[in-house]
């Protein structure tokens, strides 16, 4: 593919070398799609084709890809929805309808301000899973030895994915100052990698794993004030990750209730919103692994609608060059179980019936920081938390390690925690998941941690 437009965008300027050189040439995918519209015979499926009742005892005369009876029998999906590839970008349908379903989260009311935020993003691309999509946007963007900004306390696979596969690094900043976001630390490490590199990219991730922080609105404006400010001084492009795996899920008052990405979209200057969500969380299928990756563009990159539309298809090409040489296509029956549920029910049914959950959740937010409160120690601090499915208790250094203080939960309380031990950090503490914990539970639970913390 001839890319045209994005080699003139900051967006290709930020990219890893991987990213730009990679691509999805014209390969099977490319020829079969043209053979089931001009053929008349087709040899270019890799898929095993048969009449059902050649291999199926008691099957139709229709020719259907060859499956095992077992999987008919556990769904009343069509087998062509359960057993055939998915195209390398997801499913069509499913790809569109998850566009919409952005559009809808955004809360914009005014149609124009839905038309521009439907033109300023990709269509978004399906990965397997939001950890799939991370390390894909991120070999996408960083070469080995560059830098991503993140605060200190982060989802521990981000090191995983960054550090130790691509060869990057992160370049941490604490996260709190005075039990508020250090929109200072910010600044600081956006300055210094200005020093760095020819481009400044930020991972954040609200509600937060593993503290449940989402920004007040008044930290929104100062978070959103660093990047203008700072995009305009520099004036580098500045790539903002927004890992939304939690979306949905605030509790708290007088926190933002609605996904960062929109607001970073409308700053002027390069800086571009990357988000990442997907099924795991917001339609609570954990185990189905259909994350999305959508790419926001910026108005002053193009000149009119042709121009735009093929900016976008460029980028559809490169991510789906990324799909290809590493997962080749993602999950199909979830795509398809995801679609019909929407189709089905429709998007005010499916909030409705998830807002259950949510509410679920509130309660056990609401019950344990009740309970964490009542705990008088100085060697104890809750951080900031407000959604999401988890909060972290951190504990002093000098008193006892974190991992020491988890054993000896488990060994002498039964009760179990993440610790998360970072000297380099500044972290040393507990991520406890109340997710996972029957209300009615939680005072126990949060007794037994208060009696581990006398031992000490």
């Amino acid at each position: 593919m001839e890319f045209k437009i994005i080699n003139k965008t900051p967006l290709y300027f930020a990219l890893s070398e991987l990213g730009k050189r990679i691509f999805l040439p014209d390969g099977i995918f490319y020829w079969s799609g043209r053979a089931k519209k001009e053929a008349e015979l087709i040899g270019t499926i890799g898929t095993a084709f048969g009449f059902e009742k050649d291999f199926i005892d008691g099957g139709s005369e229709e020719w259907v890809p060859c499956y095992l009876k077992d999987f008919k029998e556990y769904s009343t999906l069509d087998i062509r929805s359960i057993v055939t590839y998915a195209p390398i970008g997801g499913v069509a349908e499913m790809r569109k309808i998850w566009k919409q379903w952005i559009l809808k989260k955004s809360n914009y009311s005014e149609e124009s301000k839905l038309k521009s935020l439907e033109n300023s993003i990709t269509l978004p691309i399906v990965t397997q899973g939001i950890t799939n999509g991370i390390y894909m946007i991120c070999s996408f963007l960083l070469n080995p030895g560059e830098y991503i900004i993140s605060p200190n306390k982060r989802w521990g696979n981000y090191d995983n994915i960054i550090n130790k596969n691509i060869g990057a690094k992160i370049k941490s900043f604490n996260f709190f100052i005075d039990g508020k976001f250090n929109t200072q630390g910010l600044e600081s490490a956006i300055q210094e990698m200005a020093k760095e590199q020819n481009k400044i990219i930020i991972i954040l991730n609200f509600p937060n794993n593993p503290t449940g922080y989402c920004p007040t609105k008044k930290e929104l404006s100062q978070i959103l004030e660093v990047l203008k400010k700072s995009q305009k001084i520099i004036n580098l492009p500045f790539i903002i990750l927004i890992d939304d795996a939690y979306e949905p899920y605030v509790y708290g008052e007088n926190v933002i209730d609605r996904s960062i990405f929109y607001d970073i979209l409308e700053l002027e200057g390069d800086i571009i919103p990357i988000k990442l969500d997907g099924i795991s969380k917001e339609l609570l299928a954990y185990g189905g692994r259909v994350g999305f990756v959508t790419i926001g563009i910026k108005p002053q990159w193009t000149d009119n609608d042709e121009e735009l539309e093929t900016l976008k298809a460029e980028i559809n090409n490169k991510l789906e060059g990324m799909n290809r040489s590493t997962i080749s296509n993602t999950n199909h029956y979830y795509q398809e179980v995801a679609l019909k549920m929407f189709i089905d029910k429709g998007m005010d049914t499916i909030i409705k019936k998830r807002e259950k959950v949510r509410l679920l959740l509130k309660k056990r937010y609401d019950l344990i920081n009740s309970e964490l409160s009542k705990i008088d120690s100085p060697d104890v601090s809750v951080d900031p938390n407000s959604g999401g499915f988890f909060l972290f208790v951190n504990i002093n250094p000098e008193k006892t390690k974190a991992t020491e203080f988890a054993d000896l939960l488990l060994k002498k309380y039964k009760v179990g925690v993440i610790p998360i031990e970072k000297e380099d950090d500044n972290i040393n503490g507990i991520r406890i998941a109340y997710c996972s914990i029957d209300l009615e539970k939680i005072p126990e639970f949060i007794k037994r941690v208060s009696l581990a913390l006398n031992d000490l």
